[in-house]
């Protein structure tokens, strides 16, 4: 029973992480202008970001309680994840993207690296979550 709502709740993180990188995204920059798409992407990341944290870190808890040692370590690993994107990487990438746009060099190649990190952990996040179901699955 535990793996099964680990199961489904993996299956909701990863619905979110795709309705946002499809859906919302690239709306965002359909329909807003730059100044107010970046006020809306400042807000709802962070606020993604702890939503996905806490759906796999109940993910964690059911997988570990279930005794899928598997699914266990890559929720941890992917709760962590999250933190490191809210706490650590956002704050970092609006400054860089700030001082950027008053004209400073360094740091618009300083965001461009760090948003890339951001994405790609992001992706990585998501194949994980995907390597789940495969791994379950097959064996």
């Amino acid at each position: 029973m535990y793996i099964e709502f680990a199961l489904l709740l993996n299956a909701l993180l990863l619905g979110v992480m795709t309705s946002f990188m499809i859906v919302t995204s690239p709306t965002v920059f359909k329909t807003l202008d730059e100044e107010n798409s970046k006020k809306f992407l400042r807000y709802i990341f962070p606020r993604l970001f702890n939503y996905c944290f806490l759906i796999s870190a109940f993910v964690f808890l059911f997988f570990a309680l279930g005794d899928f040692f598997y699914g266990t370590v890559v929720a941890i690993g992917v709760s962590i994840s999250f933190l490191v994107n809210t706490y650590l990487l956002t704050p970092r990438i609006n400054m860089m993207r700030d001082l950027s746009l008053s004209g400073d060099k360094a740091s618009a190649r300083s965001f461009k690296y760090l948003h890339l990190a951001s994405v790609l952990l992001y992706l990585f996040n998501m194949l994980f979550v995907i390597s789940v179901f495969i791994l379950y699955y097959i064996k």
